[in-house]
């Protein structure tokens, strides 16, 4: 027996996601559908088969361990997009939001506050209950990613956060130390806060601590403020996004090229064929490119870029989940990059030859393109000592990995000249 919902763009119905008896997805818009979901499905009367519908709607939900303690808990399978969206498909990614009848309407409920003593609590049992799924009455939220975060609803205050609800979609994405990986969280702070420096454009960062527990709060760029708060809530309207392999059609498994997944030239022509910002778009995506190599993120992979859809207009979004990788040599997994550059998979094997052969591969000016780039890694260096300064000045943003990732910094330099 087929079953169906109905799928909402900034809150108006913009078609119905069908699975059939195989399991199969297919997507029609409604008559009266104006915006696109995806650069590859723009608005038709026909429908979109399984090929279409099951590439942009699977990248939408959660992944590994996640998704896992997810689907166990409401008794759905692991594998079928459907039935979890069905339970979780209300604040996802950009302006998406799925249901089996209409959007509730909230707007007059008190939202949840969530005190200091009770995200000291979500963040000790995060492991255990992603996606606030620990809470009771816990709202419909999807987040992609393998890794355990949660977001919430932003306060007038700094520390003031609530659980968001259908009419007050989430704002800020948190994410919480990892007990194999030491000092995760201040080595995305810093290189999240160096690509700043460097003028890549970087969604706002801070690290903050409840009842001793740090977390990072990172502002959602898919989300914009309104002019007036809302009884000490910052309420948002939904800016609409598409990871890359959305964009191009490739289910979260294969995000890595070893997978079968996108290449960098693969990215790269996507930039130049979609955004409405051509030039602009294709250097800052190769700045991020030789920015990851600088810091080793070697996990720099295909959904971890993404588009952003704003009247009319498609351009690269805000770059996220910047951090070296490589400086833990216990993740063997990290010495293997998730694009290649000029067939190499590891940045220990890369020289200046590679990326000009990657730069003539993307039919660019390669001794032209490497100008540019050196003069944008020759800041690197310079902004990471005068950030870790700052940063190991007092309180909880001090750290010794900061030293280790301008050590790989400091090697990987001399691949620009």
């Amino acid at each position: 027996m087929s079953r169906s919902l109905n799928v909402y763009l900034f809150g108006k119905k913009a078609g119905v996601l069908t699975e059939d008896e195989q399991s199969r997805l297919s997507f029609k818009y409604e008559p009266d559908a104006k915006a696109p979901l995806s650069v590859r499905m723009p608005v038709r009367k026909e429908e979109y088969p399984h090929d279409y519908a099951y590439p942009f709607f699977e990248n939408l939900i959660p992944e590994g361990s996640p998704l896992e303690i997810i689907t166990d808990r409401m008794r759905i399978p692991e594998n079928n997009p459907f039935s979890i969206l069905d339970k979780i498909g209300g604040d996802c990614a950009g302006a998406i939001a799925l249901y089996e009848g209409e959007i509730p309407n909230r707007l007059h409920e008190p939202l949840r506050e969530i005190t200091q003593t009770e995200m000291a609590r979500i963040i000790d049992t995060l492991p255990e209950n992603p996606l606030l799924t620990g809470m009771d009455n816990p709202p419909r939220l999807s987040l992609a990613g393998a890794q355990f975060k949660c977001a919430v609803c932003t306060g007038t205050a700094e520390d003031l956060y609530f659980c968001p609800n259908e009419d007050y979609p989430s704002t800020t994405i948190i994410k919480i130390e990892h007990k194999k990986y030491k000092n995760l969280l201040h080595n995305e702070l810093f290189c999240m806060m160096l690509g700043h420096s460097l003028g890549l454009n970087i969604p706002r960062i801070r690290l903050c601590e409840a009842e001793g527990r740090l977390f990072l709060d990172i502002a959602r760029y898919d989300r914009e403020p309104e002019p007036v708060s809302h009884d000490r809530i910052i309420k948002s309207a939904r800016i609409h996004q598409e990871d890359f392999c959305q964009a191009l059609g490739y289910p979260s498994g294969k995000k890595y090229q070893a997978d079968g997944g996108p290449s960098l030239r693969n990215c790269y022509q996507a930039v130049t064929r979609y955004s409405s910002s051509k030039v602009a778009d294709a250097f800052f995506f190769l700045q991020w490119t030789a920015f990851n190599y600088l810091i080793g993120n070697a996990d720099a992979h295909a959904k971890n870029l993404s588009f952003l859809h704003r009247n009319g207009r498609i351009t690269l979004a805000p770059f996220y989940d910047l951090l070296s990788a490589e400086i833990y040599p216990e993740n063997l997994s990290s010495r293997k990059i998730a694009m290649l550059i000029n067939g190499k998979d590891q940045y220990e094997k890369i020289r200046s030859k590679d990326f000009l052969a990657l730069y003539e591969q993307l039919d660019l000016n390669p001794s032209q393109t490497m100008k540019h780039i050196t003069h944008f890694c020759a800041k690197a260096a310079e902004n990471a000592e005068s950030l870790r300064n700052q940063l190991n000045s007092g309180g909880p943003t001090a750290s010794p990995i900061y030293d280790d990732i301008i050590g790989l910094i400091t090697k990987r330099l001399p691949s620009f000249g």
